[in-house]
């Protein structure tokens, strides 16, 4: 079965406000992607989700992935797709960056889609999946609540 996620950067501020809530930002997205875009309400949206992501630094954080990947045998990297094949067909995912989010298509097991999850929770902490499909939603790295005495 084919797992399809987008990853967006939230700002830090916003990824501290919806930790717990993360339905209503999935909500924001999921009206954005499905709503046209002649639509009278897409402008407010987009508006919307510009305002909560933050832009993904594309050159720096291809490097990021190529540094932590290249010395994986099941890895290959063609501008600008990275790719995991795992030995013996066991499964596969393909990562591609974009400026605005990250797209990951995974199929088989679920191996080869977490090691791409693992390294972008080194690169940051504030990064939300989404399967839209599946109505799947999650943070990289949960968010830990601040305690103030």
């Amino acid at each position: 079965m084919m797992r399809h996620f987008y990853l967006y950067l939230i700002k830090e501020e916003f990824a501290n406000h919806f930790f717990g809530r993360e339905f209503k930002i999935f909500r924001l997205f999921q009206d954005y992607i499905w709503t046209s875009s002649d639509h009278h309400v897409y402008p407010v949206l987009k508006q919307q989700v510009e305002y909560v992501t933050k832009t993904i630094p594309v050159i720096y954080l291809d490097e990021w992935m190529k540094t932590f990947l290249s010395k994986r045998e099941d890895y290959q990297y063609v501008t600008p797709i990275h790719k995991i094949y795992l030995s013996k067909k066991r499964g596969n995912a393909t990562l591609l960056l974009k400026d605005r989010y990250i797209e990951i298509t995974s199929s088989g097991s679920y191996e080869a889609e977490t090691v791409f999850f693992e390294i972008l929770r080194k690169f940051d902490t504030c990064f939300l999946a989404i399967d839209f499909q599946n109505e799947q939603y999650g943070w990289l790295n949960p968010i830990k609540k601040r305690n103030f005495v």
